[in-house]
């Protein structure tokens, strides 16, 4: 499982989820950055985890969280290395906000019909590797009904999907 998830990891070129719709190289935007996190990041939490739910319950699947390198206090409790797909929604939803506005671990959904990759990281760090056009027209909505941007990055370049 672990070697899958690598192989989708290695490629240069995939889709983020993003919470402005321009890209910059402009030192000050690290401020604006900074008052994000401090102030939207639960919002945006929130966001992905509407996002990532939709998307488990449309399409077949396997979460799997990486163990999470520092000991974090939760309500629900929390399986590493397993399957966790079979958690019900609550618990999936409370995973992934807890991940992201916490930074504890990672989520990462492999899709198995169509195959591909979300990977939830904390922060604003939501990657996708290798969706089919059907799914980014899925994520498209998705992305745009939450208010963000689903941005596609091959190096040098990032590009705004929608």
């Amino acid at each position: 499982m672990y070697e899958l998830i690598e192989s989708f990891q290695k490629s240069d070129d995939y889709y983020f989820i993003d919470f402005i719709p321009y890209e910059t190289n402009d030192v000050s935007f690290l401020d604006l950055e900074e008052y994000f996190e401090s102030t939207y990041l639960h919002t945006f939490a929130d966001k992905i985890s509407r996002i990532a739910l939709k998307m488990i319950y449309f399409l077949h699947c396997e979460i799997y969280l990486t163990e999470a390198p520092i000991p974090v206090e939760l309500e629900h409790e929390i399986s590493f290395d397993v399957n966790i797909r079979n958690s019900s929604p609550d618990k999936l939803a409370y995973i992934i906000n807890k991940i992201v506005s916490m930074d504890f671990s990672s989520a990462q959904i492999i899709f198995t019909e169509p195959q591909f990759l979300i990977s939830i990281d904390g922060g604003f760090s939501v990657s996708i590797y290798k969706p089919t056009d059907q799914v980014l027209q899925i994520l498209k909505k998705l992305v745009s009904q939450e208010g963000l941007f689903l941005k596609y990055r091959k190096p040098p370049d990032v590009k705004l999907i929608m």
